[in-house]
């Protein structure tokens, strides 16, 4: 196959075309765009949530959102200290805050997605470190920390409406579907969005912390070990490539149709069966056919289907946050400062924005992770303790 680029090409195999993906990428992010239909587009400020950390409960980073390819910025608000991953629904951003510097615990806020003034907050969050990561679903909050500690919240309100302690070395949540789900030391739960009683429970996996993604046909755990497990929606094992290894930590995962992206370990899998049909380096996002894959300075794309590369950029600056697509743009985030807006058709750069501050930073359990996120027309990035939106 005829290559455009001196990158090194990530493939895949499929059940119809037999194909491995290799990647020798030190950091790959991969991010996708695909047209939406006139109505989709219509209703994107209402109907295009970011409800978890890369957007979704499958972490696809992609969006239906509607952006212009030249951004303006809509507002910008400081808040008491270091902001997390942004979600956007129903309205709102919502975001937790926590200062590594202080004592342990952190601040749940939600902004106005209008103008970004304050609808309610900052709530506290206590728990061991400063750990506070976060989903949406259904109208509702749901925030996790270290000690596994879920903390669900009326969305519009801000009312707490149960409290539900799992296990410590917790990891980020995800919500689907009137669940939510988390890993704690080994064991993943499943918890009702309504009640928070627990209702599904995984056996014993080796690792902790790990960020599952789940989708209709189970939960997906990227975790130990680098071993990949596969979850019924009822928390029994569909199954495992574990190889009896033990060992700690966890990583995310990422789904696209028939495959899972495992994170520790770098493989991917099928879903039905856990056979393993490549391997790959850092985060993936997915929609349609493109890919695009943020590799330290650059984002290399190429076309999934056929891992015929497309293009090549670099950005001018270590990639931090993102990336994160919408159907006519990829955007992402350096560590110059800049917000870079590419074409996905040519990876052309469309526009470049000076932040207020250095984008990402926070980390497992030592301070809640951040990143960008496109939802509800709207993209909101943090940089340190101030988040701003743009539009």
């Amino acid at each position: 196959m005829g290559r455009t680029t001196d990158k090194p090409v990530p493939r895949y195999e499929g059940d119809a075309m037999r194909r491995t993906m290799i990647a020798t990428l030190s950091i790959a992010l991969v991010v996708l765009s695909v047209p939406a239909s006139g109505a989709a587009a219509a209703s994107a400020g209402t109907s295009c949530p970011a409800v978890a950390h890369h957007i979704d409960a499958q972490h696809s980073g992609f969006s239906c959102s509607t952006l212009p390819t030249t951004l303006a910025k809509k507002w910008s608000i400081t808040l008491n200290g270091d902001a997390s991953y942004p979600l956007v629904a129903g309205g709102r951003v919502f975001v937790t805050t926590s200062n590594s510097g202080g004592p342990y615990g952190g601040w749940l806020y939600a902004l106005n997605a209008s103008d970004g003034t304050v609808a309610w907050g900052p709530v506290p969050l206590s728990g061991t470190y400063y750990y506070f990561p976060l989903a949406y679903d259904g109208g509702r909050v749901f925030v996790n920390d270290f000690d596994g500690t879920i903390r669900a919240f009326d969305a519009g309100t801000g009312a707490q409406a149960w409290t539900t302690p799992t296990a410590y070395f917790s990891g980020e949540p995800v919500a689907l579907n009137g669940r939510v789900w988390v890993e704690g030391p080994g064991i993943v739960y499943g918890l009702s969005e309504t009640t928070g009683q627990i209702v599904a429970q995984s056996p014993y996996l080796d690792g902790d912390g790990a960020a599952p993604a789940a989708d209709q046909t189970g939960v997906y755990v990227s975790t130990g070990c680098a071993s990949q497990y596969a979850l019924n929606l009822d928390g029994t094992l569909k199954w495992s490539d574990h190889d009896g290894c033990t060992g700690g930590g966890g990583a995310s995962t990422a789904l696209r149709k028939r495959l899972m992206f495992g994170a520790d370990g770098d493989v991917v899998l099928q879903k039905t069966n856990g056979t393993q049909v490549g391997s790959f380096a850092g985060w993936p996002a997915f929609a349609g056919p493109d890919g695009f894959f943020a590799v330290d300075d650059s984002v290399f794309a190429e076309d999934v289907q056929t891992t015929v590369p497309l293009w090549t950029t670099p950005v001018g600056g270590t990639i931090l946050a993102g990336p994160v697509a919408t159907r006519s743009a990829v955007f992402v985030a350096t560590d110059a400062d800049q917000l870079v807006t590419l074409d996905p058709r040519t990876g052309h750069v469309l526009s470049t924005i000076a932040l207020a501050g250095t984008p990402g930073g926070g980390g497992q359990y030592f301070g809640s992770p951040s990143d960008m996120a496109v939802g509800g027309s709207l993209l909101v990035i943090p940089t340190g303790s101030t988040v701003t939106a743009y539009g």
